[in-house]
């Protein structure tokens, strides 16, 4: 087999191997998995500037339930599990809720590409720095948390999941 051969099985190999491992992952990522080690998160408010250049103020929506996810394009659980954050998105009552999409660290040429690609219309809020992801105390990707009406921690949960509407309503109640 010839070198240039070689190179192309083990890239494919490896490929493989990684969308197994990202599978496995959201299969068994547990239900509710507290971020702070058991006890409730410490909610903290921040402004950031979306894509789109509205800014958000995490406050202004303290009377509807905040889906606040941490995420990176480079990141492949990340990436697994936004079409089923997009499809919560357009399944729920925007009254009630309300989804954040924190980019973590990353150009907003590359954010903006990514998102463009794929088709999603929830907002996309640019932590161009990682000052919020810090205060979360974010040290692995996706991380997701659910804020209820009155801005009451309800949980944090780490790694990649498919989000449906009924795991929202098991997670608010």
């Amino acid at each position: 087999m010839s070198n240039k051969m070689y190179r192309k099985a083990l890239i494919t190999v490896a490929l493989l191997v990684l969308i197994i491992i990202a599978a496995l992952a959201m299969g068994r990522a547990p239900k509710k998995v507290e971020t702070t080690g058991g006890g409730p998160f410490t909610v903290i408010d921040f402004t950031l500037e979306a894509l789109d250049g509205k800014v958000y103020t995490l406050s202004d929506y303290k009377d509807k339930v905040i889906f606040l996810n941490f995420w990176a394009t480079w990141c492949p659980p990340c990436r697994a599990e936004m079409p089923s954050m997009q499809k919560l998105f357009e399944s729920w009552d925007k009254k009630k809720f309300v989804m954040l999409a924190v980019n973590m660290r990353e150009s907003e040429d590359k954010v903006k590409a990514f998102i463009e690609k794929n088709g999603y219309s929830f907002p996309i809020l640019l932590d161009r720095n990682g000052e919020v992801g810090n205060k979360y105390k974010v040290h692995g990707i996706p991380a997701t948390y659910i804020i209820s009406d009155g801005g009451q921690s309800i949980v944090g949960v780490v790694g990649a999941r498919e989000w449906t509407m009924a795991e929202m309503q098991d997670v608010v109640q």
